[in-house]
């Protein structure tokens, strides 16, 4: 299991220019309770992944109002900074 960190900076325009993908280690603990909500939508639901960014292990949390998600590190959501996890199953 891989997963990437999206770095970003925000055009005058609005728009998103990408600035690097940085490959960086990850490991799957167990699924923290607290933040977690019945639906399944919300804020800052926390996953079970963390990723080491700059010498230091960050939980993977994801914003979700809809089917589809946004994952990230931090306090909150921040468009700039994203992370994509690669599970590694592929069949062709």
């Amino acid at each position: 299991m891989l997963a990437y960190v999206n770095t970003k900076c925000r055009r005058p325009d609005g728009s998103y220019d990408s600035y690097c993908t940085v490959s960086v280690p990850v490991r799957e603990t167990a699924r923290p309770r607290k933040g977690q909500t019945a639906s399944g939508y919300g804020r800052a639901l926390p996953t079970p992944y963390q990723i080491q960014w700059h010498g230091r292990w960050y939980r993977v949390k994801v914003i979700c109002f809809s089917n589809a998600g946004s994952a990230y590190i931090g306090k909150s959501f921040d468009p700039q900074l994203t992370v994509d996890i690669d599970y590694g199953i592929y069949t062709s």
